[in-house]
């Protein structure tokens, strides 16, 4: 009888500790950007990412970040600035009666190879797609 009035209490405790724990653990990875890549979301890509700063909002401009983040180890970084360049490339002026076809812009592709590399941890490939895709603009 005495066990029973043991374990609820010890239950009890052991639920209402694990969500602060759970959190600890998240704010700790959010600390660093580069450790979420892989880490979080499972998708090996990051959720919350610092913002890179360019002089202007092309996507010219966000790819040089993404290859200034990849060679200083930056991923969290570089990956937002991928994201931010495939953005620009995306965003363009059509027709009304095109509106729902894909663009057929071949950098948005080399864009995604970068970030398919980055997501499983290839840093290198990533670098060498960014850097034939400035030199391709």
């Amino acid at each position: 009888m005495r066990a029973s009035h043991l374990v609820f209490p010890l239950l009890t405790v052991t639920l209402l500790a694990t969500p602060a724990l759970a959190q600890s653990n998240g704010s700790s990875l959010m600390q660093d950007a580069g450790a979420l890549m892989g880490g979080a979301s499972g998708s090996g890509l990051a959720s919350k990412l610092p913002i890179p700063a360019v002089s202007d909002d092309s996507a010219l401009s966000y790819l040089k970040a993404a290859r200034s983040a990849l060679a200083s180890g930056k991923t969290g970084l570089a990956q937002e600035a991928l994201e931010r360049a495939e953005s620009r490339l995306l965003t363009r002026d059509v027709a009304p009666s095109q509106a729902g076809a894909p663009s057929t812009d071949p950098s948005i592709s080399e864009i995604s190879k970068a970030l398919q590399a980055l997501a499983s941890g290839q840093t290198s490939t990533a670098l060498q797609v960014v850097d034939a895709l400035i030199a391709k603009m």
